[in-house]
C-alpha cells in the first residue's frame, strides 16, 4: 500500500497561518498544541483524506519576490473544491495571495494561491457531483 500522508507546513506567523488554512479552506481543527514558543495543529478536510499539519513559528523568508511555482525547486499540491469562487474569496480574505490569473482547462477553473508565508498550491475546481 502506498499513499500520500499528511502535509506538513512550517509557518512564520502561527495565528495568521491557522486563520488562512482553517477559515480560508474551511478545515476543522483536530489537534492543537500552542505554547509561548511553538505551535502545532492538525487540520482535517471535511471529506477526509490527508490532513494539513501546521508547525511553527519558523523564521520568515527574506525573499522580497516569491518565485512562481515551477521556477524553483519546490513541492506543489492541488486543493480541489466544488465551491471554487467561495473558497477563493475566503482564502484571499484570510491572508492569501492569488499568484496568477484564473485559467480554464477542460471546462474547470484553476488558480495558484499562496498562503501568508508564500507556500503555493493550486486551487482546482471539480465538477458538481
Amino acid at each position: 500500500m502506498l499513499f500520500i500522508g499528511d502535509i506538513h507546513i512550517y509557518v512564520s506567523d502561527f495565528t495568521l497561518a491557522l486563520r488562512f488554512w482553517s477559515d480560508g479552506l474551511g478545515l476543522s481543527i483536530a489537534e492543537k498544541e500552542i505554547s509561548a514558543h511553538s505551535g502545532y495543529v492538525r487540520l482535517d478536510f471535511p471529506d477526509g483524506g490527508s490532513s494539513i499539519r501546521l508547525l511553527g513559528p519558523v523564521d520568515a523568508r527574506d525573499d522580497s519576490v516569491l518565485p512562481m511555482p515551477g521556477a524553483a525547486p519546490a513541492i506543489h499540491f492541488d486543493v480541489t473544491t466544488g465551491e471554487f469562487d467561495e473558497v477563493l474569496v475566503r482564502l484571499i480574505e484570510n491572508g492569501g495571495q492569488q499568484l496568477d490569473e484564473i485559467e480554464t482547462y477542460n471546462g474547470l477553473r484553476h488558480v495558484t494561491i499562496a498562503d501568508p508565508d508564500g507556500n503555493a498550491f493550486e486551487l482546482l475546481e471539480i465538477p458538481d457531483a
